[in-house]
């Protein structure tokens, strides 16, 4: 592995990333939010409602 492997790699895992992220619907990005923690409980229940309506 050269000195650039790593970052090459994490680099298209990103893209891979953005990729799968723009195949799912905005309640499924929510609910990942949700589970990687970066909004609470709270916000995914307000935020869900203003998308449903």
């Amino acid at each position: 592995m050269g000195c650039c492997g790593p970052s090459n790699n994490k680099k298209q895992q990103v893209v891979q990333n953005n990729d799968a992220d723009n195949q799912l619907s905005p309640i499924d990005l929510l609910k990942i939010r949700l589970a990687r923690g970066e909004i609470t409980v709270e916000e995914y229940v307000e935020t869900k409602a203003v998308l449903e309506e």
